[in-house]
């Protein structure tokens, strides 16, 4: 009986030193263990150092779900963003913007009216458009391609923020940050040997939900063939229905690092 309890003990002990030894290959640097506002702010800076990065995923604002696929540096961009239908191409080389979508994008929205937007459809169709900067379509849609801006909304966590267990995104340990219990959003760090890039980011429930990834990875980005481009200044008559990625009434589709937020945010900062 002696001889038993003393190999039960001895298994344990094992199994207690094993466990041990694999939760610490998961994070050998430790860094589970710091406080939350730590960690919050070695996330901050590893975002801050960033060069590159690929987004995916969904985005919801005012009931509207929008599919995310960005590749998104310092000096440019390239993806698209689909929401009901309709694909937009993004392009942003340096300071400019470009546009690109089929017919849907330049229809008239909520049944409107517009004799000339069927000819502008067709003129437009499969060509990037150039987005003036100080176009209303400019600031919403290029908020999808601004590297940093984008990084540092993935900070607004509502309410108290704690640790809330871990996963793996994408292949990558993670250490989750929830805000309130999930409902002031939830942001997933990297742990490991890699810096502590965010992973993964929700704004709150049924808000969507998005993963980064590929981080410092250059790509190519260079500016659309000059055949396929068409300036919105050399166009004249009649400009594209409510202007691209907007509706008529100027309300179009928020950016991650636009305003409005997501449904189903908070603003306030962690505490």
């Amino acid at each position: 009986m002696r001889l038993r309890l003393r190999a039960t003990a001895v298994l344990l002990t094992i199994v207690a030193v094993f466990s041990a030894a694999c939760s610490s290959g998961d994070d050998p640097t430790g860094r589970a263990a710091d406080p939350v506002d730590t960690l919050l702010d070695q996330a901050r800076t590893a975002a801050k150092t960033a060069t590159a990065v690929h987004m995916t995923g969904t985005w919801v604002t005012k009931n509207v779900e929008y599919q995310i696929d960005m590749r998104i540096k310092t000096d440019g961009a390239t993806g698209e963003v689909t929401t009901a239908g309709t694909k937009i191409e993004l392009l942003r080389v340096g300071a400019d913007l470009f546009v690109r979508g089929d017919e849907s994008l330049y229809a008239p929205r909520d049944g409107r009216q517009d004799p000339g937007a069927d000819e502008s459809a067709q003129m437009l169709r499969d060509k990037f458009v150039k987005v003036p900067p100080d176009d209303p379509a400019f600031a919403r849609l290029s908020g999808f391609t601004q590297l940093h801006p984008l990084l540092d909304d993935l900070f607004r966590l509502g309410g108290k923020v704690k640790k809330d267990g871990r996963k793996h995104v994408r292949g990558v340990e993670t250490l989750i940050l929830s805000g309130d219990k999930g409902r002031g959003g939830e942001l997933d760090i990297a742990l490991g040997d890699s810096a502590p890039f965010p992973m993964q980011y929700s704004p709150g429930p049924n808000a969507g939900r998005l993963d980064l990834y590929e981080y410092n990875q250059d790509f190519p980005v260079g500016p659309p063939p000059g055949d396929k481009v068409v300036d919105y200044g050399s166009l004249t008559g009649a400009s594209p229905t409510g202007k691209p990625g907007t509706d008529a009434d100027g309300d179009g589709p928020s950016s991650p690092s636009g305003s409005p937020k997501p449904s189903g945010t908070s603003t306030k900062n962690p505490s």
